[in-house]
């Protein structure tokens, strides 16, 4: 993955900054796209463009040895609000750097979800496992794999899809549509209980970023194309020991509260990771040690 250079969209989100500072720092020189619509706050240099300008994201393309292709609106209650917006950039904007993909022959690492799958019905979810996805968000992510497959059978693009599970760490965004980790601890540090959706017994597969950065480079270099594979830790924390971990870390007394359940909630959602191990995968980070060094990070700012 050395001396390439290297289009990351979505580079001014949370997981694009760090990748893109990664292969930075691995000698590749990198190109990052963002529109800025949602970033994580950190500094990052790249160009403020949308995946959904066909003619820039060709232009790019064409230029690069490979791409990772990060830029999506991620966000499951903002899909609610925002469906049609969800589409255009999660399904449009995919199709959009397939296209140029397959016209300038180039490698695509897709970033796909574990919300594809919906509720895991098995202890587990191996890549076999139904797709049942929920909101519209999970459904848009549906759809551009699809098409991932399509343009790797049918026109001979490299693709290696990569399901996500709940990834977390610095400049995770805190704000309204960001995430459960990040949220929570915005929330007691001011003096205010965490707030669980529904009953918290739904439990989540949470991978701290750079095992997740490990599983972007391993998945570049031995992922199998054009065929899903997961990367999390294969275990799974409910939202209720989550918050408790958290108030017990920062010393609060405050107890969560609950509030009326989202809606179509996914209540269980544990990674397979068996195929990913095979590839030489293997999370490092314990739930437990994540937390205290996203919370050593948070104190310093």
């Amino acid at each position: 993955m050395t001396n390439k250079k290297i289009l990351v969209t979505g580079a001014a989100g949370f997981i694009g900054y760090h990748l893109h500072n990664r292969l930075l720092d691995q000698g590749n020189e990198v190109i990052g796209l963002d529109n800025f619509d949602h970033p994580c706050g950190a500094e990052i240099n790249c160009l403020r463009a949308d995946v959904l300008y066909s003619s820039v994201i060709d232009g790019l393309v064409r230029e690069v040895d490979d791409v990772y292709h990060l830029a999506a609106q991620i966000h499951v209650d903002r899909s609610y609000d925002e469906p049609q917006l969800t589409f255009d950039v999660n399904v449009g904007g995919t199709e959009n750097v397939l296209r140029a993909c397959k016209k300038y022959g180039k490698k695509l690492v897709f970033a796909s979800t574990a919300e594809v799958y919906g509720a895991t019905q098995a202890e587990s979810a191996p890549e076999q496992h139904p797709l049942n996805p929920k909101s519209p968000y999970a459904k848009s992510k549906k759809q551009a794999e699809e098409l991932c497959v399509e343009y790797a059978t049918k026109h001979g693009v490299e693709v290696i899809i990569l399901r996500g599970f709940n990834t977390y760490g610095p400049f995770q965004n805190n704000e309204h549509y960001g995430a459960v980790i990040p949220i929570f601890v915005k929330r007691i540090v001011k003096g205010k209980p965490p707030e669980i959706f529904g009953d918290g017994t739904q439990t989540r597969d949470f991978m701290y970023i750079t095992d997740a950065l490990d599983a972007y480079e391993i998945a570049t270099k031995h992922g199998p194309i054009g065929v899903p594979i997961n990367f999390g830790t294969g275990r799974e924390v409910s939202i209720n020991d989550l918050a408790g971990t958290l108030l017990d870390l920062l010393g609060s007394e405050l107890e969560a509260v609950h509030v009326e359940p989202r809606p179509d909630e996914v209540m269980r959602l544990k990674a397979d990771i068996s195929k990913a191990r095979s590839l030489g995968f293997n999370p490092k980070i314990k739930i437990e040690d994540g937390l205290k060094m996203y919370l050593d990070w948070f104190r310093t700012r």
